[in-house]
């Protein structure tokens, strides 16, 4: 009986002691579950230091608790302190080898640091364990940095591996092609969405966009020729073919594209001001400024209180010497909108010399004294617009500024006579005499 009875009574005590040592690890589990829901409790409510001493405390106790050290890092990255957040992290990650966060943290911190090899590697590693957009986009960014564009093109790649085509990775690859200075690569990416997409005029206008902005013009036509086909009023389209003729210094076929333009109701005015423009400065003859004036004077109808399109039809004017036409549009644009002024007063009053009607400033005088406040010029002007109005105290007024701020002898000569003549007119012979002296002093 007794040789019966020992080995069961040392069986009995052995699993006695192991249920005694598991009781004891799920009573160590448990304190430590606790203590890391408290440590939670603190870095949340933004105590940060009871939050350390707390996780610390766990990893003295259990210094394979990953979470923790997931949280140290939490606290250090919160803190810029990277490299000992990235220390943490490398400890979980090596406990739990399965966890993801760990490493995906982790490379985010090597960004932080703008250690962008360092954080590629790590992303490479997670995109191979998981095909995520997000993660295949954030290497990308580490090569971006990296200047190795090569490596953002097999990255985005993947994307269209992952994603299918999408138009948004196809202008990033696009962009980096071009970055290369491989043109024709970056015209590929369009190539492969014409296969796929034969009708969309869109493609067909940007692959010759491409060409025609690198003096590949020739290469461009085709791509041109098929977009007009299939979408013959495409405003994109017609900017562009009036940007290739213009660039071809073809006169008739720019002021063609330019025409059609101008008339589909989808370019803007900032882009047609842009077209017009260019198209006057480099063919700069009467057909062409025709051509601006007939484009304009249609502009205007639809956009009647537009007052830059006053403005450049008053400059249009200007050119062909149709003063009176060019006065009126300029005072008009004034009107619509007085800052245009400082562009814009310096033709304008081209045109009033020449017409010799200085009462047009009068209206002006307000936005004119803004504008140019210690001008003695402007003063001037507008003193002698007062005296043609034959308001001389007014005239006076101006005038007597303007001398304050000239210092040249013939403009302080040019004031002085103008003044002799406005006291003249009041019938005050002294104070005219007083200024016909200083006239001469200042001219001899």
């Amino acid at each position: 009986m007794v040789a019966l009875l020992v080995p069961s009574l040392q069986a009995q005590t052995k699993k006695q002691r192991n249920i005694a040592a598991t009781d004891k690890t799920s009573v160590n589990a448990r304190k430590i579950a606790v203590a890391y829901t408290d440590g939670l409790k603190a870095y949340y409510t933004g105590n940060t230091n009871e939050a350390l001493k707390v996780f610390n405390g766990i990893l003295l106790d259990n210094p394979k608790h990953d979470a923790s050290h997931y949280m140290l890092a939490k606290i250090d990255a919160d803190k810029k302190d990277y490299h000992s957040a990235i220390a943490h992290l490398q400890s979980a990650s090596k406990i739990d080898k399965k966890n993801i966060w760990y490493k995906v943290d982790m490379a985010q911190y090597y960004q932080e640091m703008e250690d962008y090899a360092a954080a590629a590697k790590l992303w490479e590693q997670i995109c191979k364990e998981k095909k995520n957009e997000y993660y295949l986009m954030a290497l990308a960014g580490c090569y971006y940095e990296m200047h190795r564009y090569d490596k953002m093109i097999q990255v985005y790649d993947r994307l269209e591996e992952l994603l299918g085509y999408q138009n948004e990775i196809t202008e990033y690859k696009v962009q980096i092609y071009l970055a290369m200075d491989k043109v024709h690569e970056a015209v590929g990416e369009y190539d492969n969405l014409i296969k796929m997409y034969p009708d969309n005029a869109e493609y067909y206008i940007k692959a010759a966009t491409i060409y025609a902005t690198n003096d590949m013009l020739d290469k461009a036509m085709p791509y041109f020729s098929k977009a007009a086909e299939l979408d013959p009023s495409n405003a994109e389209l017609l900017m562009n073919l009036s940007s290739y003729w213009f660039y071809q210094k073809d006169q008739p076929q720019t002021s063609h594209f330019m025409t059609l333009a101008f008339q589909s109701p989808k370019v803007n005015w900032a882009e047609k001001r842009s077209m017009v423009s260019q198209f006057l400065t480099v063919f700069n003859n009467e057909k062409a400024t025709e051509t601006a004036r007939q484009l304009l004077e249609e502009e205007l109808k639809n956009t009647p209180d537009n007052a830059e399109v006053y403005a450049y039809l008053a400059g249009v004017y200007l050119a062909e010497k149709k003063m009176r036409m060019c006065a009126d549009a300029f005072e008009r644009s004034f009107q619509l909108d007085p800052s245009l002024m400082a562009d814009f007063f310096k033709p304008y009053l081209a045109a009033v010399e020449s017409l010799n009607e200085w009462t047009r400033l009068i209206p002006f005088e307000g936005e004119l004294l803004e504008l140019y406040p210690q001008n003695a010029h402007v003063y001037t002007l507008l003193g002698s617009a007062y005296y043609d109005a034959k308001n001389y105290d007014k005239a006076i007024s101006l005038l007597t500024k303007a001398e304050s701020f000239a210092y040249e002898k013939q403009d302080l000569y040019n004031i002085c006579m103008s003044l002799m003549q406005a006291y003249e007119k009041k019938g005050d012979a002294e104070k005219a005499y007083e200024y016909d002296q200083k006239a001469h002093k200042y001219k001899y």
